[in-house]
């Protein structure tokens, strides 16, 4: 037996017919959007968030590129403070002419040497430092007209554990001291150098 929809639906209230109609509808409309509208969404947030990826990393490239030439500016700074710590921090081969230089500085100021030892050197990674045990006997004033004037040097010497005590024997003064210190250079090792005992005096 066929269905007679035309006549099926002649006898459905009106307003049960306009319900069927409006569910039928939204039907349509909630697959509309959740199979063709919800999709095309995602794509459009998806596509907006490489674009604003894309825009953040062209805006970062962009001030890197406007920013160069203060990069290449304080590379050259860095690399002439480089030179200038490298000039202060000698080479091994540099190290005998030093040790002469120091010990010239304390006989231009009055002080005989009893004794200038330098030690082993101590790898510390790039540099080494290298000891040298110093005694003295001079003046007070000389003394410090020497330290004073090692500080002032081109290139890095430490002084320490001084140890003063008035001179015994033949005076040379009210004044007359003997002092033992260390001072310590340093020297520059190239990658994988070693480092060998200065000459001692």
């Amino acid at each position: 037996m066929a269905l007679d929809v035309k006549a099926y639906f002649a006898n459905v209230p009106k307003k049960q017919l306009y319900i069927m109609v409006g569910v039928l509808v939204a039907a349509a409309l909630a697959g509309y959007v959740y199979f063709l509208v919800m999709p095309m969404w995602e794509e459009r947030d998806k596509l907006q968030a490489n674009l604003q990826k894309l825009e953040n990393d062209l805006d970062q490239k962009k001030r890197i590129a406007a920013d160069r030439p203060k990069l290449e500016a304080d590379i050259k700074a860095l690399k002439a403070q480089l030179d200038a710590a490298l000039v202060r921090l000698p080479e091994e081969k540099d190290i005998p002419r030093l040790l002469t230089q120091v010990n010239t500085l304390g006989q231009q100021n009055g002080l005989d040497f009893l004794l200038f030892r330098p030690g082993n050197p101590a790898r510390k990674g790039f540099y080494a430092e290298v000891p040298i045990d110093m005694k003295v006997d001079g003046q007070y004033h000389s003394l410090g007209a020497f330290l004073d004037r090692v500080a002032k040097l081109e290139r890095i010497v430490n002084v320490s554990d001084i140890r003063i005590t008035p001179a015994t024997g033949a005076q040379r003064g009210e004044r007359s001291i003997v002092a033992e210190l260390r001072a310590t250079t340093f020297t520059f090792l190239e990658k994988g150098g070693t480092v060998s005992a200065p000459t001692k005096k």
